[in-house]
């Protein structure tokens, strides 16, 4: 999608959220205007990325660039930790494995790994951190990339804002459901399925349609649709 038409939605999208009432469609907007702003960042960033490449020279200029989107991460008192695999970037010099730190994003820039460029930007982190205090390192077929909380000890529930937000937004449907047991079970498990791993989420299945089996002649709870996306 076009920057210009991006930008347009996220104007729209913030003068609808001005005249919304309803928590639902406020919740629906604010992750449609994340999701958007996101995307924005996304197309800024590798707008930069391939500018410089090409300052770089032709070679630079020639070669694929792969965007991650996959990463772990972890906290300490005193940092957040993501860890992205990459196979044998252990193999790239140290100048060719830049990160990019603002005091509430990063941006890592892996060049010529196989003949080919990596990058992976993370925006709008939860809270802010120590640009000069951040730092990564090179590891056997990983990058741990180490943010330094600017207030030390403080907790972060989730990396980004974005997923703040959306978490409020699902943990608020939720509450609105407290006096209806059966729906607000039926919002605990999709929230659990959703979250979980493949593990977890064959064993929600095989829970709700023994459930189902069992309750043949009671009220109708729904059919696996309910969970969501499967």
């Amino acid at each position: 999608m076009a920057l210009e038409q991006l930008k347009s939605d996220v104007a729209e999208f913030a003068a609808l959220l001005a005249e919304a009432k309803s928590a639902r469609v406020k919740g629906v907007l604010t992750a449609g205007k994340a999701e958007a702003e996101r995307e924005i960042v996304n197309l800024e960033i590798k707008a930069r990325l391939a500018a410089e490449r090409a300052a770089a020279g032709t070679g630079d200029a020639k070669r694929y660039l792969v965007e991650l989107t996959d990463y772990g991460w972890d906290q300490s008192p005193k940092f957040v930790k993501l860890f992205i695999t990459l196979d044998s970037v252990q193999s790239c010099s140290e100048d060719n494995v830049t990160v990019n730190y603002t005091e509430n994003s990063l941006q890592l820039h892996v060049r010529d790994l196989k003949g080919k460029d990596y990058g992976l930007s993370v925006n709008n982190l939860l809270h802010a951190i120590d640009v000069e205090k951040s730092y990564r390192k090179i590891k056997t077929d990983m990058v741990a990339i180490y943010l330094k909380k600017a207030n030390e000890g403080q907790n972060w529930d989730v990396l980004t804002s974005i997923q703040k937000r959306l978490k409020q937004k699902q943990d608020s449907e939720m509450v609105k459901d407290n006096d209806n047991p059966e729906s607000a079970l039926v919002n605990i498990m999709k929230k659990m399925y959703n979250d979980g791993d493949s593990k977890t989420k064959q064993m929600i299945a095989k829970a709700w349609t023994e459930s189902q089996e069992k309750a043949k002649f009671g009220k109708e709870m729904g059919g696996m649709d309910t969970l969501g996306d499967v």
